[in-house]
């Protein structure tokens, strides 16, 4: 499995520099990306999981120098009442191939921050990124667009109520010119 999720986390489609996943350290990109195999295994998740359950999170870095440092990967769950605690942690390694990948359980009603360390070495200092990752609900992706498509149905629909009364009232008025004429 690890050799798949290897491959899977170099397809990643990256969503050039606004893409809340991806951090510049120097020349290097290291991204963060989330999959749900059991859920939908073609799709790649970063903010937002949409559902509660296994997954695999994916840690990788291009060629460069990340690929000579150690980096760490932890994620902690919060709770409603704020409290925290660690559910993934994987100590600082080199990975030469750039990727770091374990899989884990994320949980409804938590909110959670994935933490990579990079140790850049003596004389630099360590950089912590935080990604704060949601579990919502796999529908939740669709209120937005399905929102827009009523709106645009709705002001078709009023458009055409106001077309077919606008069209009714210079009916009646061109009627009833018609009738003052034949009456004059």
């Amino acid at each position: 499995m690890a050799g798949m999720i290897t491959a899977t986390a170099w397809a990643h489609r990256d969503r050039g520099p606004d893409d809340p996943c991806r951090k510049q350290i120097g020349a290097s990109l290291l991204h963060l990306t989330l999959y749900q195999p059991h859920f939908d295994p073609d799709a790649e998740y970063c903010e937002e999981i949409p559902r509660a359950g296994k997954t695999v999170v994916v840690v990788d870095v291009t060629e460069g120098e990340l690929r000579q440092v150690p980096i760490s990967v932890e994620v902690v769950a919060i709770n409603a009442a704020g409290e925290s605690r660690t559910v993934l942690s994987l100590p600082p390694q080199l990975y030469a191939r750039g990727v770091a990948d374990s899989e884990m359980v994320f949980e409804e009603g938590n909110d959670y921050v994935a933490r990579v360390g990079v140790d850049l070495g003596t004389g630099k200092e360590p950089q912590l990124l935080s990604f704060p990752i949601q579990v919502t609900a796999w529908y939740m992706a669709m209120v937005k667009p399905a929102l827009m498509v009523v709106g645009v149905l709705a002001f078709i629909g009023i458009s055409f109520m106001r077309y077919q009364i606008t069209a009714r009232q210079q009916e009646c008025s061109v009627g009833r010119v018609k009738v003052r004429r034949v009456a004059h």
